[in-house]
């Protein structure tokens, strides 16, 4: 595996154990909100490596793609959406 498939699902892991531990997991309002967020990223990413905007350097992933997107980019926004879910939390807020 790459470096960046590595920390990525490293971080992901991290941030679903921690999800998990703090029940968020279990409420349906954080899935709605990880869909939506899902498809804008795929819709966004798909898109601005389509035009070249940006790109990935294929040393560092899988080789695993959405359109141009390598899935480590999908996995690392899931993780970043899970660790704003668990701030959020965190400061006595619920998800949903």
């Amino acid at each position: 595996m790459r470096e960046y498939t590595l920390a990525s699902l490293a971080v992901l892991g991290a941030a679903v154990g921690m999800a998990g531990a703090r029940g968020l997991l279990a409420d349906r309002s954080l899935w709605i909100g990880l869909l939506a967020f899902v498809v804008l990223t795929v819709v966004a990413d798909v898109l601005l490596t389509g035009f070249g905007v940006y790109g990935y350097d294929r040393r560092y992933n899988a080789g695993f793609l959405i359109g141009h997107m390598p899935i480590e980019d999908l996995v690392y926004a899931v993780a970043l959406y899970l660790v704003a879910a668990i701030a959020w939390s965190w400061e006595g807020n619920h998800v949903g």
